[in-house]
């Protein structure tokens, strides 16, 4: 199938950020017959190689905005996202992770904030990693990201995920999700790698 026009806005718009135009792979989401017609069918996933450099990958969610996010601004408007993410770039099943995640939070069971963590979604995806869950952060590595598209009626805002091991997750349900982030920053844990070790 061939990516809407919207998708392929979203893909100039983000090509921008990566430094060259992405790879767009759409992904299409398990068939559940006891699905309620909230989960989405379909999720545009960017592929920007060399991004932020050499031996690395980002990827992006193109039309997860989509979805509600259970979140809104004080005057009542919907607050959409969009997620992006970092890899190296031999590990190309992280798009999949992405999917995954973007699946899960567009099934309306998560409030989609900074800080949410998402269980078990590289898990899903991407079994025996030493990261199995996702902790969702404003981003951080790509300054010319627009975080945040204030418009009349809506207000898109990007989020970075961040794999984290099951120790981390623990951690983050005992001290908060900001204690957890504190400790990436503190440790320079390398987000990029998806089997790193533990700071906790």
């Amino acid at each position: 199938m061939e990516p809407t026009d919207d998708v392929i806005e979203s893909a100039r718009r983000i090509g921008i950020v990566f430094g060259a135009m992405p790879q767009v792979v759409l992904y299409r989401a398990a068939v559940d017959e006891d699905a309620d017609g909230e989960e989405p069918d379909e999720v545009s996933i960017a592929i920007g190689d060399a991004c932020p450099g050499p031996g690395y990958a980002s990827y992006a969610t193109l039309d997860l905005s989509r979805y509600p996010t259970n979140v809104t601004t004080d005057d009542g408007r919907p607050i959409r996202t969009e997620l992006v993410t970092v890899g190296r770039a031999d590990h190309r099943a992280l798009a999949d992770v992405l999917a995954q995640c973007a699946f899960a939070l567009a099934s309306g069971s998560f409030h989609v904030t900074p800080n949410a963590i998402v269980p078990n979604a590289v898990h899903e995806a991407d079994p025996g990693r030493t990261t199995k869950h996702l902790l969702l952060v404003v981003p951080f590595i790509w300054p010319d990201l627009e975080i945040l598209v204030d418009r009349e009626e809506d207000v898109t805002t990007w989020l970075q995920a961040v794999p984290i091991t099951d120790a981390e997750l623990e951690f983050a349900s005992r001290e908060g999700p900001d204690a957890l982030f504190s400790r990436l920053e503190e440790a320079a844990a390398d987000v990029s790698e998806i089997d790193r070790p533990s700071v906790v």
